[in-house]
Protein backbone atom coordinates (compact mmCIF):
# COMPACT_ATOMS: atom_id res chain seq x y z
CA UNK A 1 0.00 0.00 0.00
CA UNK A 2 2.93 2.17 1.10
CA UNK A 3 5.19 1.79 -1.72
CA UNK A 4 2.00 1.85 -4.21
CA UNK A 5 0.96 5.22 -2.55
CA UNK A 6 5.14 6.71 -3.62
CA UNK A 7 4.91 4.89 -6.76
CA UNK A 8 1.92 6.47 -7.86
CA UNK A 9 2.95 9.88 -6.54
CA UNK A 10 5.77 9.96 -8.60
CA UNK A 11 4.29 8.69 -11.72
CA UNK A 12 1.85 12.11 -11.06
CA UNK A 13 5.28 14.22 -11.02
CA UNK A 14 6.27 12.72 -14.21
CA UNK A 15 3.47 13.13 -16.00
CA UNK A 16 2.86 16.44 -14.86
CA UNK A 17 5.95 17.47 -15.52
CA UNK A 18 6.25 15.86 -19.42
CA UNK A 19 2.61 17.19 -19.89
CA UNK A 20 2.15 20.30 -22.53
CA UNK A 21 -1.18 21.88 -22.01
CA UNK A 22 -1.39 21.00 -18.69
CA UNK A 23 -3.70 23.24 -16.28
CA UNK A 24 -2.46 25.03 -13.00
CA UNK A 25 -3.96 21.91 -11.25
CA UNK A 26 -1.59 19.83 -12.82
CA UNK A 27 -4.05 18.18 -14.69
CA UNK A 28 -4.81 17.62 -18.73
CA UNK A 29 -8.54 19.10 -19.64
CA UNK A 30 -10.45 16.32 -20.28
CA UNK A 31 -14.49 15.43 -19.65
CA UNK A 32 -14.90 11.97 -17.48
CA UNK A 33 -18.30 11.54 -16.00
CA UNK A 34 -21.28 12.26 -17.61
CA UNK A 35 -25.14 12.24 -15.36
CA UNK A 36 -28.08 12.77 -16.70
CA UNK A 37 -31.65 12.47 -14.32
CA UNK A 38 -34.69 10.75 -15.46
CA UNK A 39 -36.51 13.88 -13.90
CA UNK A 40 -34.33 16.79 -15.21
CA UNK A 41 -33.76 15.33 -18.88
CA UNK A 42 -33.33 18.58 -19.98
CA UNK A 43 -30.05 18.88 -17.36
CA UNK A 44 -27.09 17.23 -18.46
CA UNK A 45 -23.74 17.38 -15.97
CA UNK A 46 -20.32 16.73 -17.30
CA UNK A 47 -17.59 16.16 -14.93
CA UNK A 48 -14.32 17.40 -16.11
CA UNK A 49 -10.30 18.05 -15.11
CA UNK A 50 -11.01 21.49 -14.93
CA UNK A 51 -14.88 21.69 -13.31
CA UNK A 52 -18.26 20.67 -13.79
CA UNK A 53 -19.79 21.43 -17.25
CA UNK A 54 -23.73 22.33 -16.91
CA UNK A 55 -26.17 22.29 -19.85
CA UNK A 56 -30.06 22.94 -19.54
CA UNK A 57 -31.30 21.89 -22.71
CA UNK A 58 -30.37 18.70 -22.78
CA UNK A 59 -26.57 19.63 -24.71
CA UNK A 60 -27.27 22.54 -26.54
CA UNK A 61 -25.27 25.10 -24.55
CA UNK A 62 -22.86 24.33 -21.87
CA UNK A 63 -21.60 26.75 -18.80
CA UNK A 64 -18.84 25.93 -16.04
CA UNK A 65 -18.31 25.99 -12.36
CA UNK A 66 -15.18 25.85 -11.06
CA UNK A 67 -13.59 23.26 -8.71
CA UNK A 68 -13.05 26.22 -5.94
CA UNK A 69 -17.16 26.91 -6.73
CA UNK A 70 -17.80 23.72 -5.31
CA UNK A 71 -15.57 23.38 -2.12
CA UNK A 72 -12.88 21.18 -3.84
CA UNK A 73 -9.73 21.05 -5.68
CA UNK A 74 -6.35 19.40 -6.68
CA UNK A 75 -6.06 15.94 -8.53
CA UNK A 76 -9.48 14.22 -7.82
CA UNK A 77 -12.61 13.13 -9.71
CA UNK A 78 -15.94 13.47 -7.79
CA UNK A 79 -18.86 11.33 -8.48
CA UNK A 80 -21.70 13.83 -9.11
CA UNK A 81 -25.02 12.62 -8.17
CA UNK A 82 -28.75 14.56 -8.79
CA UNK A 83 -31.70 13.64 -6.76
CA UNK A 84 -35.17 13.77 -6.84
CA UNK A 85 -35.81 17.33 -6.22
CA UNK A 86 -32.48 18.47 -7.56
CA UNK A 87 -29.94 18.64 -5.55
CA UNK A 88 -26.55 18.13 -6.80
CA UNK A 89 -24.06 16.29 -4.31
CA UNK A 90 -19.88 15.47 -5.19
CA UNK A 91 -17.55 12.77 -2.87
CA UNK A 92 -15.16 14.67 -2.60
CA UNK A 93 -11.80 14.59 -0.96
CA UNK A 94 -12.48 17.36 1.86
CA UNK A 95 -16.00 16.18 2.27
CA UNK A 96 -19.25 15.59 0.62
CA UNK A 97 -20.72 18.96 -1.16
CA UNK A 98 -23.95 19.81 -1.64
CA UNK A 99 -25.79 22.43 -3.61
CA UNK A 100 -29.52 22.92 -3.24
CA UNK A 101 -30.45 26.33 -5.31
CA UNK A 102 -29.35 25.25 -8.63
CA UNK A 103 -25.63 24.81 -8.43
CA UNK A 104 -25.02 28.05 -7.49
CA UNK A 105 -23.99 27.50 -4.11
CA UNK A 106 -22.08 24.35 -2.58
CA UNK A 107 -21.49 23.93 1.03
CA UNK A 108 -19.88 20.68 2.78
CA UNK A 109 -21.94 18.58 5.18
CA UNK A 110 -20.50 18.87 8.45
CA UNK A 111 -21.49 16.73 11.70
CA UNK A 112 -20.38 13.24 11.25
CA UNK A 113 -19.64 13.87 7.82
CA UNK A 114 -17.28 16.78 8.16
CA UNK A 115 -13.53 16.62 6.88
CA UNK A 116 -14.32 12.99 5.97
CA UNK A 117 -13.13 11.79 2.66
CA UNK A 118 -15.68 10.45 0.26
CA UNK A 119 -14.56 7.72 -2.66
CA UNK A 120 -18.11 7.60 -3.80
CA UNK A 121 -21.64 8.28 -3.94
CA UNK A 122 -25.55 6.86 -5.27
CA UNK A 123 -28.48 7.85 -6.03
CA UNK A 124 -31.62 5.08 -5.38
CA UNK A 125 -32.59 4.65 -9.23
CA UNK A 126 -36.15 4.06 -8.03
CA UNK A 127 -36.41 6.27 -5.16
CA UNK A 128 -33.99 9.37 -6.19
CA UNK A 129 -34.49 10.83 -2.68
CA UNK A 130 -32.00 8.30 -1.22
CA UNK A 131 -28.65 9.40 -1.31
CA UNK A 132 -25.74 6.79 -0.08
CA UNK A 133 -22.40 8.31 0.62
CA UNK A 134 -18.85 6.06 0.93
CA UNK A 135 -16.24 7.69 3.39
CA UNK A 136 -12.93 6.26 3.31
CA UNK A 137 -10.29 7.75 5.78
CA UNK A 138 -7.18 7.42 6.63
CA UNK A 139 -6.47 6.18 10.52
CA UNK A 140 -3.37 4.97 11.61
CA UNK A 141 -0.49 3.65 10.60
CA UNK A 142 1.38 0.45 12.91
CA UNK A 143 4.80 0.16 13.55
CA UNK A 144 5.17 -2.54 10.85
CA UNK A 145 3.92 0.05 8.36
CA UNK A 146 0.31 -1.15 7.60
CA UNK A 147 -2.27 1.25 7.27
CA UNK A 148 -5.54 1.30 8.92
CA UNK A 149 -8.55 3.43 7.75
CA UNK A 150 -12.06 4.69 9.07
CA UNK A 151 -14.85 4.25 6.65
CA UNK A 152 -18.68 4.11 6.90
CA UNK A 153 -21.42 4.72 4.55
CA UNK A 154 -23.74 7.34 5.14
CA UNK A 155 -27.62 7.54 3.91
CA UNK A 156 -30.00 10.43 3.45
CA UNK A 157 -33.43 9.94 2.61
CA UNK A 158 -34.32 13.53 2.27
CA UNK A 159 -32.44 14.54 -1.22
CA UNK A 160 -29.15 15.14 0.95
CA UNK A 161 -30.96 17.71 3.23
CA UNK A 162 -29.72 15.31 6.30
CA UNK A 163 -27.42 12.23 6.77
CA UNK A 164 -27.19 9.98 9.14
CA UNK A 165 -24.93 6.86 9.44
CA UNK A 166 -25.63 3.46 8.03
CA UNK A 167 -24.79 0.47 9.65
CA UNK A 168 -21.54 -0.12 11.79
CA UNK A 169 -17.98 1.59 10.77
CA UNK A 170 -16.84 -0.72 8.66
CA UNK A 171 -13.37 -3.19 8.08
CA UNK A 172 -10.01 -0.78 9.06
CA UNK A 173 -7.85 -2.77 6.75
CA UNK A 174 -9.84 -1.89 3.64
CA UNK A 175 -9.85 1.19 1.76
CA UNK A 176 -13.37 1.50 0.29
CA UNK A 177 -13.72 2.65 -3.95
CA UNK A 178 -17.42 2.14 -4.87
CA UNK A 179 -20.67 1.60 -3.57
CA UNK A 180 -23.48 0.74 -5.82
CA UNK A 181 -27.60 -0.56 -4.57
CA UNK A 182 -29.92 -2.88 -6.47
CA UNK A 183 -32.73 -1.69 -8.37
CA UNK A 184 -34.74 -4.57 -7.47
CA UNK A 185 -34.03 -5.19 -4.07
CA UNK A 186 -34.24 -2.15 -1.63
CA UNK A 187 -32.15 -3.85 1.14
CA UNK A 188 -28.77 -5.06 -1.34
CA UNK A 189 -25.87 -3.15 -1.09
CA UNK A 190 -22.09 -3.72 -2.91
CA UNK A 191 -19.20 -1.87 -1.81
CA UNK A 192 -15.69 -2.74 -3.38
CA UNK A 193 -12.75 -2.00 -1.49
CA UNK A 194 -8.71 -3.59 -1.75
CA UNK A 195 -6.80 -4.59 1.16
CA UNK A 196 -3.07 -4.85 0.93
CA UNK A 197 -0.87 -7.27 3.13
CA UNK A 198 2.98 -7.33 2.80
CA UNK A 199 2.57 -5.61 -0.41
CA UNK A 200 0.15 -7.36 -2.11
CA UNK A 201 -3.10 -6.20 -3.12
CA UNK A 202 -6.17 -7.81 -2.69
CA UNK A 203 -9.93 -7.05 -4.13
CA UNK A 204 -12.65 -7.25 -1.87
CA UNK A 205 -16.76 -6.96 -2.41
CA UNK A 206 -18.83 -6.18 0.91
CA UNK A 207 -22.33 -7.20 0.50
CA UNK A 208 -24.89 -6.52 2.61
CA UNK A 209 -28.57 -8.47 2.32
CA UNK A 210 -30.38 -6.30 5.10
CA UNK A 211 -29.78 -3.05 4.10
CA UNK A 212 -26.08 -2.23 5.09
CA UNK A 213 -26.93 -3.23 8.85
CA UNK A 214 -24.33 -6.18 8.39
CA UNK A 215 -22.29 -6.99 5.53
CA UNK A 216 -20.17 -10.42 4.40
CA UNK A 217 -16.81 -10.34 2.83
CA UNK A 218 -16.07 -11.91 -0.57
CA UNK A 219 -12.84 -11.86 -2.79
CA UNK A 220 -12.49 -9.86 -6.43
CA UNK A 221 -10.26 -11.99 -8.29
CA UNK A 222 -7.34 -9.60 -9.29
CA UNK A 223 -4.58 -9.79 -12.00
CA UNK A 224 -1.31 -8.70 -10.14
CA UNK A 225 0.68 -7.17 -10.38
CA UNK A 226 -1.19 -5.13 -13.11
CA UNK A 227 -4.86 -4.88 -12.01
CA UNK A 228 -4.85 -2.85 -8.59
CA UNK A 229 -8.25 -2.10 -7.38
CA UNK A 230 -12.00 -3.47 -8.45
CA UNK A 231 -15.01 -1.27 -8.78
CA UNK A 232 -18.45 -2.19 -8.63
CA UNK A 233 -20.26 -0.61 -12.01
CA UNK A 234 -23.58 -1.33 -12.21
CA UNK A 235 -26.42 -4.41 -10.48
CA UNK A 236 -28.51 -5.53 -12.56
CA UNK A 237 -31.68 -3.95 -12.39
CA UNK A 238 -34.14 -6.90 -12.54
CA UNK A 239 -31.35 -9.11 -10.84
CA UNK A 240 -30.33 -8.09 -7.47
CA UNK A 241 -27.64 -10.83 -7.54
CA UNK A 242 -25.87 -10.26 -10.91
CA UNK A 243 -23.61 -7.29 -11.07
CA UNK A 244 -20.63 -6.16 -12.89
CA UNK A 245 -17.06 -5.30 -11.83
CA UNK A 246 -13.88 -3.62 -13.56
CA UNK A 247 -10.79 -3.88 -12.98
CA UNK A 248 -8.28 -0.69 -13.03
CA UNK A 249 -4.28 -0.23 -12.79
CA UNK A 250 -1.73 1.39 -13.50
CA UNK A 251 -2.99 4.69 -16.45
CA UNK A 252 -1.72 2.60 -19.33
CA UNK A 253 -2.74 -0.63 -18.02
CA UNK A 254 -5.70 -3.64 -19.42
CA UNK A 255 -8.88 -3.50 -17.87
CA UNK A 256 -11.16 -6.35 -17.52
CA UNK A 257 -15.16 -6.91 -16.70
CA UNK A 258 -16.40 -9.27 -14.37
CA UNK A 259 -19.71 -10.63 -13.83
CA UNK A 260 -21.25 -12.49 -10.58
CA UNK A 261 -24.80 -14.21 -10.98
CA UNK A 262 -24.67 -15.11 -7.43
CA UNK A 263 -23.86 -11.84 -5.56
CA UNK A 264 -20.43 -12.09 -5.47
CA UNK A 265 -19.34 -15.63 -4.46
CA UNK A 266 -17.81 -16.00 -7.97
CA UNK A 267 -16.74 -14.13 -10.79
CA UNK A 268 -16.16 -15.09 -14.69
CA UNK A 269 -14.62 -12.38 -17.32
CA UNK A 270 -16.75 -11.59 -19.69
CA UNK A 271 -14.45 -8.82 -21.86
CA UNK A 272 -11.55 -6.99 -21.72
CA UNK A 273 -9.67 -3.78 -23.20
CA UNK A 274 -6.34 -3.17 -23.79
CA UNK A 275 -6.19 0.05 -21.96
CA UNK A 276 -8.05 1.18 -18.68
CA UNK A 277 -11.82 0.48 -18.97
CA UNK A 278 -12.78 4.27 -18.41
CA UNK A 279 -16.34 3.44 -19.89
CA UNK A 280 -18.91 0.85 -18.66
CA UNK A 281 -23.01 1.86 -19.40
CA UNK A 282 -25.86 -0.63 -18.50
CA UNK A 283 -28.89 0.31 -20.16
CA UNK A 284 -32.09 0.41 -17.78
CA UNK A 285 -33.70 -2.55 -18.79
CA UNK A 286 -30.36 -4.51 -18.11
CA UNK A 287 -30.39 -5.84 -21.62
CA UNK A 288 -27.63 -4.15 -23.54
CA UNK A 289 -23.52 -3.04 -21.93
CA UNK A 290 -21.44 -0.88 -23.62
CA UNK A 291 -18.28 -0.74 -22.43
CA UNK A 292 -14.76 0.66 -23.71
CA UNK A 293 -11.21 2.97 -23.52
CA UNK A 294 -9.62 5.61 -25.08
CA UNK A 295 -7.32 2.66 -27.18
CA UNK A 296 -10.27 0.26 -27.87
CA UNK A 297 -12.96 2.59 -28.80
CA UNK A 298 -17.16 1.67 -27.92
CA UNK A 299 -18.49 -2.26 -27.70
CA UNK A 300 -21.73 -3.22 -26.78
CA UNK A 301 -23.54 -7.01 -25.77
CA UNK A 302 -26.09 -9.05 -25.04
CA UNK A 303 -26.26 -9.42 -21.25
CA UNK A 304 -27.50 -12.57 -22.40
CA UNK A 305 -24.54 -13.50 -24.69
CA UNK A 306 -21.81 -11.06 -23.60
CA UNK A 307 -20.59 -11.57 -27.23
CA UNK A 308 -18.94 -7.86 -27.86
CA UNK A 309 -18.71 -6.51 -31.00
CA UNK A 310 -16.97 -2.53 -31.42
CA UNK A 311 -19.45 0.09 -32.70
CA UNK A 312 -17.53 3.03 -32.93
CA UNK A 313 -13.58 3.75 -32.75
CA UNK A 314 -14.32 7.24 -30.54
CA UNK A 315 -11.80 7.13 -28.05
CA UNK A 316 -13.73 6.49 -24.93
CA UNK A 317 -13.85 8.45 -20.92
CA UNK A 318 -17.09 7.57 -19.71
CA UNK A 319 -20.28 6.11 -20.87
CA UNK A 320 -23.92 6.52 -19.71
CA UNK A 321 -26.80 5.38 -20.98
CA UNK A 322 -29.95 7.16 -21.10
CA UNK A 323 -33.44 6.33 -22.35
CA UNK A 324 -32.63 6.08 -25.73
CA UNK A 325 -29.27 7.00 -26.10
CA UNK A 326 -25.96 6.68 -25.06
CA UNK A 327 -23.83 9.41 -24.18
CA UNK A 328 -19.82 9.46 -23.96
CA UNK A 329 -17.11 11.60 -23.06
CA UNK A 330 -13.99 12.12 -25.68
CA UNK A 331 -12.02 14.21 -26.83
CA UNK A 332 -10.98 16.75 -29.87
CA UNK A 333 -8.81 13.46 -31.43
CA UNK A 334 -12.67 12.07 -31.66
CA UNK A 335 -14.66 15.23 -32.60
CA UNK A 336 -16.39 15.82 -29.59
CA UNK A 337 -15.90 15.95 -25.31
CA UNK A 338 -19.09 15.22 -24.95
CA UNK A 339 -21.14 13.26 -28.01
CA UNK A 340 -24.81 11.16 -28.14
CA UNK A 341 -25.29 7.98 -30.10
CA UNK A 342 -28.90 7.39 -30.92
CA UNK A 343 -27.55 4.20 -32.81
CA UNK A 344 -26.37 1.75 -30.23
CA UNK A 345 -22.95 3.36 -30.12
CA UNK A 346 -22.52 3.00 -33.61
CA UNK A 347 -22.38 6.71 -34.26
CA UNK A 348 -22.40 9.62 -31.84
CA UNK A 349 -23.66 13.40 -32.60
CA UNK A 350 -21.10 15.85 -30.97
CA UNK A 351 -22.60 17.64 -28.33
CA UNK A 352 -20.00 19.57 -27.28
CA UNK A 353 -16.17 20.40 -28.16
CA UNK A 354 -14.41 22.55 -26.13
CA UNK A 355 -14.36 25.72 -27.63
CA UNK A 356 -18.29 25.46 -27.21
CA UNK A 357 -17.96 26.24 -23.69
CA UNK A 358 -19.97 29.74 -22.93
CA UNK A 359 -18.29 30.65 -19.94
CA UNK A 360 -19.01 30.76 -15.89
CA UNK A 361 -22.77 29.48 -14.89
CA UNK A 362 -24.62 32.76 -14.04
CA UNK A 363 -24.90 32.82 -10.27
CA UNK A 364 -26.09 35.88 -7.57
CA UNK A 365 -23.32 37.92 -6.36
CA UNK A 366 -22.14 35.51 -2.84
CA UNK A 367 -22.51 32.95 -4.49
CA UNK A 368 -19.70 30.35 -4.36
CA UNK A 369 -20.25 29.73 -7.99
CA UNK A 370 -20.27 33.31 -9.01
CA UNK A 371 -16.75 33.32 -7.65
CA UNK A 372 -15.75 31.00 -11.08
CA UNK A 373 -15.66 34.76 -12.95
CA UNK A 374 -12.53 35.66 -11.40
CA UNK A 375 -11.04 32.38 -13.07
CA UNK A 376 -12.47 31.89 -16.27
CA UNK A 377 -9.95 34.31 -18.27
CA UNK A 378 -7.24 32.06 -17.46
CA UNK A 379 -9.16 28.76 -18.35
CA UNK A 380 -10.62 30.83 -21.17
CA UNK A 381 -7.01 31.10 -22.42
CA UNK A 382 -5.78 27.56 -21.81
CA UNK A 383 -8.18 26.10 -23.58
CA UNK A 384 -8.20 28.40 -26.47
CA UNK A 385 -11.58 29.45 -26.94
CA UNK A 386 -12.29 32.09 -28.85
CA UNK A 387 -14.27 34.95 -27.62
CA UNK A 388 -15.51 36.21 -30.52
CA UNK A 389 -17.53 33.20 -31.63
CA UNK A 390 -20.50 32.92 -30.20
CA UNK A 391 -20.54 30.04 -28.07
CA UNK A 392 -24.23 29.51 -27.12
CA UNK A 393 -24.57 27.50 -29.91
CA UNK A 394 -23.34 23.94 -30.55
CA UNK A 395 -19.51 24.27 -32.29
CA UNK A 396 -18.88 23.53 -35.57
CA UNK A 397 -20.68 20.53 -36.79
CA UNK A 398 -22.14 20.02 -33.64
CA UNK A 399 -25.49 19.32 -35.06
CA UNK A 400 -24.18 16.39 -37.82
CA UNK A 401 -23.50 12.50 -36.86
CA UNK A 402 -20.15 11.76 -37.04
CA UNK A 403 -19.61 7.94 -38.42
CA UNK A 404 -16.79 6.30 -36.42
CA UNK A 405 -15.17 3.15 -37.69
CA UNK A 406 -12.09 0.76 -37.23
CA UNK A 407 -9.15 2.72 -37.91
CA UNK A 408 -6.21 1.52 -39.32
CA UNK A 409 -3.66 0.43 -36.28
CA UNK A 410 -6.21 1.18 -33.92
CA UNK A 411 -6.95 4.25 -32.16
CA UNK A 412 -4.12 6.88 -31.78
CA UNK A 413 -4.40 7.78 -27.54
CA UNK A 414 -2.66 10.79 -27.14
CA UNK A 415 -0.99 11.61 -23.70
CA UNK A 416 -3.54 14.12 -23.10
CA UNK A 417 -6.34 11.66 -23.08
CA UNK A 418 -4.26 8.99 -20.77
CA UNK A 419 -3.12 11.61 -18.29
CA UNK A 420 -6.49 12.60 -17.71
CA UNK A 421 -9.12 10.24 -16.06
CA UNK A 422 -6.84 7.11 -16.51
CA UNK A 423 -4.38 8.75 -14.39
CA UNK A 424 -7.00 9.71 -12.34
CA UNK A 425 -8.01 6.14 -11.80
CA UNK A 426 -5.08 5.22 -10.55
CA UNK A 427 -4.12 7.91 -8.46
CA UNK A 428 -6.91 8.03 -6.63
CA UNK A 429 -6.27 5.80 -3.47
CA UNK A 430 -2.98 7.38 -2.95
CA UNK A 431 -4.47 10.41 -2.85
CA UNK A 432 -7.24 9.92 -0.85
CA UNK A 433 -4.81 8.36 1.53
CA UNK A 434 -2.34 10.98 1.82
CA UNK A 435 -4.69 14.08 1.58
CA UNK A 436 -6.45 12.29 4.55
CA UNK A 437 -3.24 11.88 6.62
CA UNK A 438 -2.40 15.38 5.96
CA UNK A 439 -5.64 16.69 6.89
CA UNK A 440 -5.28 14.29 10.17
CA UNK A 441 -2.37 15.97 10.82
CA UNK A 442 -4.10 19.22 10.54
CA UNK A 443 -6.42 17.84 13.51
CA UNK A 444 -3.96 16.58 15.99
CA UNK A 445 -2.32 19.72 15.73
CA UNK A 446 -5.55 21.84 16.35
CA UNK A 447 -6.39 19.83 19.21
CA UNK A 448 -3.21 20.10 20.93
Amino acid sequence: MSARSWVAVATLAALTAAAQGARANGRIPAANQIVVSPDFPETVLLRTTFGLLVSRDAGKKWDWICESGMQYGGAQDPSFGLTKNGTLLASTFEGLTVSRDGFCTFAREGGELARRVFSDLTVRPNDRRQVLALASDYASTSDAGAFAFASQVFRSGDDGSTFTALGPALDTSLLFETVEVAESDPQRLYLSATRTSAGVVSGVLLVSRNGGASYVERAVPLLAPQERAPFVSAVDPKNPDRLYVRTAGQPDAASRLLVSDDAGDTFREVFRTSGPMLGLALTADGATIYAGSTKDGVYAASTQTFAFEKRAAVQVQCLTATEGALWACSNEASGFVAGRSTDGGRTFTPMLRLSGIRGPLACPVGTTTQTCESEWPRLRQELGIDTTVDAGTPAKDAGSTTQEGPRAGGSSCSSAADAGPGLAVTLGVCVAALGARARKRRRDRSAQ
